[in-house]
């Protein structure tokens, strides 16, 4: 019972943090358009980089969430096959943007962190 409660209050938290990430969102629409689930990880992040939100508040469900995110990603595919017919003409143009997108993300990523590796190597020096 006990780690049903946990596990609630814990889903809770990351449900507020989604929900004000889409108040602020639709707050700020005429001005600039960015999508509040964005918003609610920028929000979470920092929240977590200031002490305010402990990892361990939300850490079990966090690994839950993306433990199971393959399954997430079942109706989008889903979907997708479904209208194939709306983006047959333009499925070249997809598959290049989405292999230099692809390759964008892997290459910065790794950048990130082998400068994260060095910095906590030189700071443990």
């Amino acid at each position: 019972m006990k780690k049903i409660i946990k596990t609630l209050i814990q889903l809770s938290i990351i449900l507020l943090i989604y929900f004000v990430g889409n108040f602020i969102s639709s707050l700020i629409e005429n001005i600039i358009v960015i999508p509040g689930n964005i918003i609610g990880m920028v929000l979470l992040f920092i929240l977590l980089a200031t002490g305010l939100i402990k990892l361990s508040m939300i850490e079990e469900t966090g690994d839950f969430i993306i433990r199971y995110m393959g399954f997430f990603f079942v109706p989008l595919t889903v979907s997708l096959v479904e209208s194939y017919n709306l983006i047959e003409s333009s499925i070249f143009q997809i598959v290049i943007i989405l292999f230099i997108s692809c390759t964008t993300v892997m290459f910065f990523s790794a950048k990130v962190t082998d400068y994260l590796i060095s910095f906590r190597e030189k700071n443990n020096d």
